[in-house]
């Protein structure tokens, strides 16, 4: 028979191991907790015109939350333009995240409006209530989706020099 070793005594060897588990690219199945996708557009904004990236929504899986983060260290653009977003489908549909040409910047005043760091919450789009069904909300897919995360620039007011990173920050939940 082996020798006995107290609590304390295999605590203080495994402490003394100076080892670290890397969780970072791990799959933690059947625990039903959120996951997050990031995905970077490295031009933003271009005149007049949605900057379109793409993500697979993998299957049996529901958005939760989208974040929309900005940080490029400048953002130049332009004067007098207006700068939006849209999630969808389909690009340019707004099936998940509602078309908004001006919810980031309204119509800027000179250019320089949008600060390192800013972030977004967007508003998804949800089903209706209190009614005589309750139809499947658009943030669930069973099948694997490509979704189309969108920029937009309308007001074509001035040129975009530099149009910076937006860094779409996806939260989802996968069933099965």
């Amino acid at each position: 028979m082996g020798k006995r070793i107290g609590l304390a005594r295999m605590e203080a060897l495994l402490e003394n191991l100076k080892r670290e588990i890397d969780w970072g690219s791990t799959t933690h199945k059947g625990t039903n907790s959120p996951k997050i996708a990031i995905v970077d557009n490295t031009t933003a904004f271009v005149r007049n015109a949605d900057s379109i990236v793409a993500w697979t929504q993998p299957a049996n899986t529901i958005i939760r939350k989208i974040s929309l983060l900005f940080p490029s260290a400048t953002y130049s653009t332009g004067t007098g333009n207006s700068l939006g977003y849209e999630v969808g489908t389909t690009s340019g549909g707004g099936e998940i995240v509602v078309k908004a040409e001006d919810q980031i910047i309204d119509v800027g005043a000179d250019g320089t409006d949008l600060a390192t760091g800013s972030l977004l919450e967007l508003t998804l789009v949800t089903v209706t209530e209190d009614d005589t069904t309750l139809a499947v909300n658009v943030a669930y897919t069973a099948a694997a989706r490509t979704v189309y995360l969108n920029t937009v620039e309308s007001s074509n007011a001035a040129a975009i020099t530099t149009a910076g990173t937006a860094r779409w920050i996806i939260e989802y939940v996968q069933f099965a």
